[in-house]
């Protein structure tokens, strides 16, 4: 730090980085992930399909999704339908749904975020994300009786399908190089688009407000992301 004439505080450039601060990520491939930064690209992890013993390298990354926006996009198309009508539709719809379903885990405005493991293309590996909070309707003594017959048709008498993650089919990750393992938290965040180019499921919600979640932030606020970007938000 140094201070400027009028009693200011600057940072200093940091001396001997190895780090792009502007990005936040380790720009070496394979470099040691032992900073606080998260996980730059060109670093692969090796982990092990538990059924076969098949070890397999790959990068990985977190894929998320606000509750209820994959399905707003499936009929949609970005030169029809642009992301801040998709939003509006879309927070009309969901906004308090969830805190009126169980309020006692939710507060007015917050939408579950589903969270997964995939590789950067999107290819190889679709997971859920270990760690990541449920949605409770996944929860067995939230479910209506056809819905639980539904349940134990699939699953049988044991919630276990519902809590299967990757770690449940592979060994926790290591770095291929240093054989550190994963800290999920510093997994890079896979950025959702809707626009000419791109069109993600729910990729709407990052187009129209330049905004995404931390790794396995359980909820988002619909109101404060809405009204912080600008947008229409339904009242309270």
């Amino acid at each position: 730090m140094s201070q400027t004439a009028s009693g200011h505080f600057v940072r200093s450039p940091d001396k001997h980085s190895n780090t792009d601060k502007t990005g936040g990520m380790t720009i070496a491939p394979d470099a040691s992930p032992t900073t606080i930064l998260p996980y730059g690209p060109g670093n692969r992890w090796t982990f092990t399909y538990k059924e076969t013993g098949f070890i397999q390298a790959q990068e990985l990354a977190l894929i998320y999704d606000a509750s209820g926006s994959a399905p707003f996009t499936d009929e949609a198309h970005p030169a029809e339908n642009t992301a801040e009508e998709l939003w509006a539709a879309w927070a009309a719809s969901v906004v308090d749904a969830l805190h009126q379903e169980w309020p006692d885990r939710y507060r007015p405005g917050e939408v579950h975020i589903n969270w997964g493991v995939t590789c950067p293309d999107e290819k190889t590996i679709s997971e859920h994300a270990p760690h990541a909070h449920q949605h409770p309707g996944a929860n067995p003594k939230y479910m209506t009786p056809a819905e639980l017959d539904t349940h134990r048709y699939l699953y049988g008498h044991s919630a276990a399908g519902f809590h299967e993650d990757f770690l449940t089919h592979f060994t926790l990750p290591v770095h291929s190089v240093t054989g550190e393992p994963l800290n999920w938290l510093r997994l890079p965040v896979l950025d959702r688009e809707w626009n000419p180019t791109t069109s993600n499921r729910g990729g709407f919600v990052q187009q129209a407000t330049g905004w995404k979640p931390f790794p396995l932030q359980p909820t988002m606020d619909v109101r404060q992301v809405g009204a912080g970007a600008g947008l229409y938000v339904p009242p309270l």
